[in-house]
């Protein structure tokens, strides 16, 4: 491949992919805190971009962060960055922590301006890994899976697993 394709493929990947400035300022301040560190997953620009072409199941885009460590993660003073660095419009949905197990997660959401998609926010923790996670999917493929039973989704879930 020449450099000059290699740079028409570099700037089409760059156009192609929305910034989302609430996004990078939670996982930047996440990455700062004490014990966590942020792990880079490997192609995961190409399954951005085959997303964005593809529109699979209603999902328009996505950005993902995983960090490991965080065992001494403080939730609230995550949930603190959570809430001033997710940007404008978004709104606190599910707000959860275990004093228990450790386990925590904040759930944000930002309708579009038309209602047609929702931009939801979600970093969560467990015993090893913190995740920091925004997609964009449309309001009614939301809907519809939340008509849906518990148990009916993680069946589904266990039947598309390999056994």
């Amino acid at each position: 491949m020449t450099k000059r394709s290699l740079l028409a493929l570099a700037l089409f990947a760059a156009a192609a992919l929305p910034l989302h400035a609430g996004f990078d300022d939670v996982a930047h301040a996440v990455g700062r805190e004490h014990g966590l560190h942020r792990r880079w997953i490997p192609f995961l620009g190409l399954a951005r971009v085959a997303v964005w072409m593809v529109d699979p199941a209603g999902v328009h885009d996505f950005q993902l962060v995983t960090y490991e460590g965080g065992g001494e993660a403080d939730p609230q003073r995550l949930r603190d960055i959570m809430r001033t660095k997710v940007g404008p419009g978004f709104s606190p949905l599910v707000q959860t922590w275990s004093r228990r197990t450790g386990e925590w997660s904040f759930i944000y959401a930002k309708p579009s301006p038309n209602g047609k998609r929702i931009d939801l926010m979600v970093l969560a923790h467990d015993d090893e890994d913190t995740v920091l996670v925004r997609v964009e999917v449309d309001t009614d493929a939301v809907a519809r899976e939340l008509a849906r039973s518990p148990r009916e989704v993680v069946t589904e879930v266990r039947d598309t697993v390999p056994h």
